[in-house]
């Protein structure tokens, strides 16, 4: 095993050379990046393959109580990804287990699969907002699980809270303008704060695609009535879904998790109050907790004299 790790090296020192990534060329050989790089560093030293440790740790194994508490906060969290679970027992019962025996447990009950797509490690960039309710996104979406019901949600940027959405029959702008009203509303009576910016896709439901009888773009009902709320619209390019990928991710949770639930608020419900990985990877964030965490000064000054 060790003799084919360090065959791996020499391998994957001459490919560095040829300018092949250290996070790419580390995956291959089994070592963390860090270490990766003391070993190359090493390398240009001497001139020689490091020599690697025969005596390391042996493996260990779940024991029989780390199991049943995985099994309970399967139950309860009803996550089935091995981050998210491990920084939910962190979290809720102060146990640190290590992810990878986590996502092995995961694998042999069935609740897990894998993913070769995500086998490579990735970096993650999170552009977001500091501050909730600095910019909120809203996004049409047939269900799959219930054929010709429409889903819209209005998703804040910062919390990745989602603050008022349902399921109807059509996807009528209406429909766009009375959910805005809602998240307003919330907004302004739970949170004493102010929607400042709102980014849609360039939908009937939300852009006037056509110009007048003059050559200049038009509006509709929607924009006339986020201008009138002096709330500014951005939106997305055109063939450009990335710009408002926070919806379209909630989209792909809502088709997984939904039939779950016997109503579209008993779903909203449990996706306020569960981690989620969006917000951090590293702590066990909700987004229920991110929209107080990331209130504008002046709202939670607000709150306090309300209180």
């Amino acid at each position: 095993m060790v003799r084919l790790k360090e065959r791996k090296l020499e391998w994957a020192f001459k490919q560095k050379e040829k300018g092949i990534k250290n996070e790419d060329l580390a995956y291959h050989c089994g070592v963390k990046v860090r270490r990766f790089q003391q070993l190359h560093k090493e390398y240009k030293m001497t001139g020689k393959i490091p020599q690697l440790n025969t005596n390391r740790r042996p493996r260990t194994y779940l024991t029989d109580e780390q199991k049943q508490l995985i099994d309970k906060a399967l139950k309860e969290s009803e996550l089935g990804n091995s981050v998210a679970l491990k920084l939910y027992i962190k979290k809720y019962y102060n146990i640190i287990l290590p992810n990878n025996k986590i996502h092995d447990y995961l694998l042999k009950k069935g609740v897990s699969k894998e993913d070769k797509e995500k086998q490579k490690q990735r970096k993650y960039c999170r552009y977001q907002r500091d501050h909730s309710f600095s910019l909120g996104h809203l996004d049409w979406h047939e269900s799959k699980l219930f054929p010709g019901k429409q889903v819209c949600v209005f998703i804040d940027d910062a919390s990745r809270n989602i603050i008022a959405g349902d399921e109807y029959d059509n996807a009528f702008e209406s429909y766009s303008i009375n959910i805005v009203k809602q998240a307003m509303k919330i907004a302004n009576k739970k949170y004493s704060s102010v929607i400042r910016e709102i980014n849609t896709d360039k939908g009937a439901q939300f852009y006037a695609n056509k110009k007048d009888s003059e050559g200049e773009k038009g509006r509709t009902d929607f924009e006339l009535f986020l201008e009138k709320q002096n709330i500014k619209h951005i939106p997305s390019r055109r063939n450009h879904p990335q710009t408002n990928g926070k919806n379209e991710r909630w989209f792909r949770t809502y088709e997984e998790n939904r039939g779950r639930y016997k109503t579209f608020k008993e779903f909203i419900i449990w996706y306020n109050d569960k981690i989620h990985l969006g917000l951090s990877r590293k702590e066990g964030i909700t987004p229920n907790e991110a929209i107080i965490n990331k209130l504008q000064p002046g709202s939670i000054l607000g709150l306090f004299f309300r209180l």
